[in-house]
């Protein structure tokens, strides 16, 4: 079945139609990467970190917005929020699985979180950064990196993610009034790949 420039063979294989190659390394790719959004956004909620970031936002935008978006906020979203992204990821080796037909690969995937502030008046008169640092705090009290608690890995329904290796994390001033904090992982991935 022609699928535009990536075709079916009778197998149920993708292959290119210039050199007939398998491309089920891509399809791979696509899959673990919607795989690991799933599971992220799944840690987030299990993890009870939307209500803290939407217990600062007023109540009318609590059901209208998200507090963790994929790649870009939508335009509006009150601050603060969240957003992480995850980067083309690297295979860094190959192996047989449970069976003849199943191998496995272990992938290294980068992962951001980039949480968006603003000063808020009284109550809460904790400055942009602040507020940036503390709620990078509780992202790294789930997904690692936090000096006293352990993190939690996200699951996948495909594989699993081996570890989620917190890389760095660090804040900046984006605007008067505004800040960021970013908190960057590794997240290494065993995947099964059908043969």
């Amino acid at each position: 079945m022609d699928q535009g420039r990536i075709r079916t063979k009778n197998d149920g294989r993708l292959y290119t139609p210039s050199s007939g190659q398998h491309v089920g390394e891509l399809v791979l790719a696509i899959v673990t990467s919607a795989d690991l959004h799933a599971g992220i956004a799944s840690l987030w909620d299990s993890g009870k970190l939307d209500d803290e970031f939407t217990n600062l936002w007023a109540v009318a935008d609590r059901t209208s917005f998200e507090s963790l978006n994929d790649e870009e906020a939508a335009p509006g979203n009150p601050f603060p929020y969240c957003v992480f992204e995850v980067s083309p990821g690297v295979t860094t080796a190959r192996m047989s699985g449970h069976s003849t037909n199943e191998n496995h690969e272990i992938r290294d995937v980068p992962v951001q979180f980039v949480i968006f502030t603003r000063e808020r008046a009284s109550p809460d008169n904790r400055t942009a950064k602040r507020i940036a640092a503390d709620l990078a705090a509780e992202v790294m009290a789930i997904f690692g990196g936090h000096p006293t608690l352990r993190p939690t890995v996200p699951t996948l329904s495909n594989g699993s993610v081996l570890i989620m290796q917190y890389q760095t994390d660090y804040g900046a001033r984006t605007g008067d009034s505004e800040h960021s904090w970013v908190v960057k992982y590794l997240a290494r991935l065993d995947v099964p790949m059908a043969v």
